[in-house]
């Protein structure tokens, strides 16, 4: 009996402490912290969990890289987390689309809104709501390197003064360097002279006199007063300043643990602007807690909030985190108040502007770069590019609101569109009466040979007809950034995309002295991709024939010669790419620095649509050759040798029997092997976007990356599908005209 009881009771006290756990809400929040930043998050996280018993906060770290595509596709859906980390410039667009973030302004008191400067709180605002709490930021300040330069300049005059004593370029050595054409470090400069990209309306205004005053000033800095490295990038800026051949550098905290232990340096606030009386204001980005539509429990959520950026939470985010704390109060902690570095970010931060949020931001970066690009580089002077940019936006923008409108205006289902599903029906079922037999017994034969197949054409049907049937009824809407949750059949515009790619014959833009070739044209893409094929496969065709016979007669180390020419197919295309990148910078490049050796001068390979085109060329080759050369060799080895020996005897010489026995021999072998290359060279992306980013400006564009461009870059999807549709139909009619013309020469043969 006594057992019994104590059963009962032991299964009594179980089912209360399910009942309790049960009671316990989880909340889901998604980061992309790393290392250090991480430990110290996910430490808060359960330290969350233990002061209190009715919520659980499980966080999971999401890779940063697939991270905005993450949130972008679960929570329009009413899936993923409940709170997630991200940085503020997105606030815009997922604001105005909806079901992605949620207004959190009834949660949030006046005092937990006191813990942050007011630019950071501007950055989680956007339409008069508020969206989330700050929780770090990062800023460009300018560093110092304290063996050189001794006292931070205060004005721009006196940066640009210090900066010339510590210039001798052709020592390599610069007195400033920074990543000057990225929009986010030009900031600083538009800031000092106006509202930067937009008007106080948000109105694009990219055209202002202020904008075109920083272009000029930025413009003087490189050509004029030729303080700064041409085409720096951050890593470029980094081993500079490693090297002791860059006295200052404009960058942000992620800089100082690249720093090499033996450099002495100081970060400071960078100066004021002499021509404005302004500061420069870099923009700040502000990695804040956003909360989902979707969240059960907001007030639970925003509690969790709360937590994350109180001051004791905010000093462990900045002493082990190593972070920049939102919360401004933690800098009082004498860890961080002591920490020079951390204090200079943050008085940095008070004339810092936050990146807009708005949704036109997202249009402005790669567009705002190649324009800063030509500037610099003498190609085109500032008040005509950014009038030219402005227009261009505008155009873009323009586009882009018409798809917003269309998606917000209540559409119903066409009746014509149901008569697509039940046509199809109709058709298979007409199929199945009139080919069953013939289905049946080919089934019931060959049986086994259909089950082995099924997993391929599975795979087929999945990964390549679907996508490519998406696709192609995405290019018959106007799918956008801003209407892509709309119904698909209310976003349908027939032929209208492939009118404005097909249609659009003027290759110039502008009017008067602003008159220039319009590199955005299909046309104009569409010859630099025939010049771009016709080119590669030719030199690579050639080149590959040459080596392929010498290596097929019998050369001392035939062999390693072998193993050496196939090393650059082995290889991953981006790498090599990257390589010749760095071959081909104009300071710093092996290329240019062999030149100046010979007594030549150094070109600037990217600034002139020939030089540029010619850097993808040689890279491509580079990569093309071995896959030939291995192809031509197997068909020299399949030739007989007993045909060249009758030749010889006939007296025929080298070229005769190249002519007359090689070359049409390898034709079976070739002609597969060029459509393959030329299929392939035609769709390089690889070699394009990381080698020449199609400069300048895109004139080297080719039509693969201008559909990314499309897709990516402006955010018009459908378009971008119907620029791919165009595509698959030039290789499909090459694919045909070319199996026409082998046939043809089969048939003479």
């Amino acid at each position: 009996m006594l057992k019994r009881l104590g059963a009962a009771l032991c299964l009594l006290v179980q089912w209360a402490l399910a009942l309790d756990a049960s009671a316990v809400e989880t909340l889901t929040l998604w980061h992309g912290y790393r290392g250090a930043e991480r430990a110290a998050f996910e430490q808060l996280i359960q330290d969350y969990n233990r002061s209190q018993g009715e919520v659980e906060v499980k966080a999971l770290a999401v890779p940063f890289g697939g991270y905005a595509d993450k949130l972008s596709a679960a929570l329009p859906r009413g899936q993923g987390p409940d709170l997630f980390v991200f940085a503020h410039d997105r606030l815009g667009g997922w604001a105005s689309a909806g079901h992605t973030v949620a207004p959190i302004d009834r949660y949030v008191s006046e005092r937990v809104l006191r813990r942050f400067a007011p630019n950071l709180i501007d950055a989680m605002t956007f339409g008069g709501d508020l969206y989330g709490l700050p929780l770090a930021f990062k800023s460009p300040a300018l560093i110092l390197n304290t063996d050189l330069v001794r006292t931070a300049p205060a004005t721009t005059d006196a940066l640009v003064a210090e900066a010339r004593r510590h210039t001798d370029r052709n020592r390599g050595r610069f007195g400033l360097a920074y990543s000057y054409t990225e929009p986010f470090f030009h900031g600083a400069l538009m800031n000092s002279f106006g509202r930067g990209p937009f008007d106080r309306g948000g109105n694009l205004d990219l055209d202002s006199e202020a904008n075109v005053r920083s272009t000029e000033m930025l413009a003087h800095w490189v050509r004029d007063d030729r303080i700064l490295p041409e085409e720096p990038t951050s890593t470029l800026v980094t081993s500079l300043f490693n090297q002791g051949r860059a006295a200052m550098v404009i960058s942000g905290p992620w800089m100082l643990g690249e720093i090499a232990p033996g450099v002495n340096y100081r970060v400071v606030p960078l100066p004021i602007n002499s021509e404005s009386g302004r500061p420069l204001a870099p923009w700040v980005a502000v990695e804040g807690l956003f909360l989902s539509p979707w969240a059960d429990n907001p007030a639970a959520a925003v509690e969790v909030m709360d937590f994350l950026t109180r001051r004791g939470s905010a000093e462990i985010m900045g002493i082990d985190g190593g972070q920049l704390p939102a919360n401004i109060s933690a800098f009082a902690h004498p860890q961080l108040a002591t920490n020079d570095a951390a204090m200079a970010f943050r008085r940095q931060l008070e004339v810092a502007v936050p990146i807009p949020n708005l949704p036109a931001m997202t249009l402005v970066w790669v567009p705002l770069e190649n324009a800063l690009k030509k500037i610099v580089k003498g190609a085109a002077q500032p008040e005509a590019e950014m009038h030219q940019l402005q227009r261009q936006l505008s155009i873009d923008l323009a586009r882009l609101e018409r798809s917003r409108v269309r998606g917000e205006s209540p559409a119903q289902m066409p009746v014509w569109l149901w008569l697509i599903p039940v046509a199809l029906v109709l058709l298979a079922l007409w199929a199945w009466r009139r080919y069953r037999r013939q289905l049946a017994a080919g089934w019931r034969s060959n049986r086994t040979a259909y089950l082995y197949l099924m997993p391929a054409v599975l795979g087929m049907l999945v990964l390549v007809f679907f996508p490519l049937l998406y696709g192609l009824l995405l290019s018959f809407t106007d799918t956008t950034v801003f209407n892509e949750q709309a119904p698909l059949w209310s976003r349908f515009i027939g032929l209208d995309n492939y009118v404005a790619i097909l249609g659009d014959f003027d290759l110039w833009r502008g009017q008067g002295g602003e008159r220039s070739l319009d590199f955005d044209n299909f046309y104009w893409t569409l010859l630099i991709t025939i010049l771009w094929t016709a080119c590669n496969v030719m030199v690579s065709v050639g080149l590959a024939l040459v080596l392929a016979l010498a290596l097929y007669k019998p050369i001392p180390g035939r062999a390693w010669f072998r193993l050496i020419l196939i090393l650059p197919w082995a290889t991953p295309n981006y790498i090599t790419a990257l390589v010749w990148k760095g071959m081909f910078h104009p300071q710093f490049g092996a290329i240019n620095q062999g030149l100046q050796v010979l007594g030549l001068a150094p070109v600037a390979w990217f600034d002139t649509i020939g030089a540029s085109f010619f850097t993808g060329v040689v890279t491509n080759v580079w990569l093309s050759i071995p896959f030939m050369m291995v192809v031509i060799l197997g068909g020299l080895q399949s030739i007989p040798r007993e045909l060249y020996e009758v030749a010889r005897v006939e007296g025929a010489g080298r070229w005769f029997q190249f002519r007359s026995i090689t070359l049409p021999l390898l034709k079976p072998v070739l002609i597969p092997a060029v459509i393959l290359s030329v299929v392939w060279t035609f769709n390089m992306f690889n070699v394009i976007y990381l080698v020449s980013d199609g400069a300048p400006a895109g004139a080297n564009d080719i039509l693969i990356t201008r559909a990314f461009r499309i897709g990516f870059e402006k955010y018009q999807y459908a378009y971008a599908a119907a620029y791919s549709m165009v595509i698959l139909a030039l290789l499909f009619g090459y694919a045909m005209w070319q199996m026409r013309i082998s046939r043809t020469l089969g048939a003479v043969r």
